[in-house]
């Protein structure tokens, strides 16, 4: 799996996005990232970011490694994640539990995706305006996210 932390690595990566190529320079620091996106330019998320944006929100997703695939996804604070998947062929569910571990969300498998069970994967997530981009292991887009808050439910 590539290091996502070296920042090297980060200035030298290049990054898919709605079928242009479009170069990344992903450095820590508010008002470089805060330069970047004022270019356009996709940033990725501190760890911190990560668990603000995904805490208890609902994720509309376009699956780009997957063709004309949708998903929504609900991301709990606890957590929990719940994926509902689907495309012309096929449907499905996923569930799985989440984390932060560095500048990285890491998920892990429960049910619905057999050849994942238990395995944990880790990845950037980048915004660039209010969408969101996860990445897979090779670098390659997996999804592009639109996130809205899960209303909240009394106890």
């Amino acid at each position: 799996m590539p290091n996502y932390n070296s920042l090297a690595q980060r200035r030298k990566r290049y990054l898919p996005v709605l079928g242009l190529v479009v170069a990344v320079l992903a450095v820590p620091g508010k008002s470089q990232n805060k330069l970047a996106e004022l270019d356009g330019l996709p940033v990725q998320l501190s760890g911190q970011e990560i668990l603000e944006a995904f805490a208890n929100v609902r994720d509309d997703a376009t699956v780009q490694d997957a063709a004309e695939t949708r998903a929504v996804n609900y991301w709990y604070a606890d957590g929990r994640f719940v994926n509902r998947w689907s495309n012309d062929k096929d449907s499905g569910s996923v569930i799985g539990s989440w984390r932060v571990k560095g500048d990285l969300r890491c998920i892990t498998i429960i049910s619905g995706l057999p050849d994942r069970l238990g395995q944990e994967s880790c990845n950037p997530v980048f915004r660039r305006g209010n969408d969101y981009m996860s990445f897979n292991a090779d670098g390659s887009v997996h999804g592009i996210h639109a996130l809205s808050a899960l209303p909240l439910v009394p106890k």
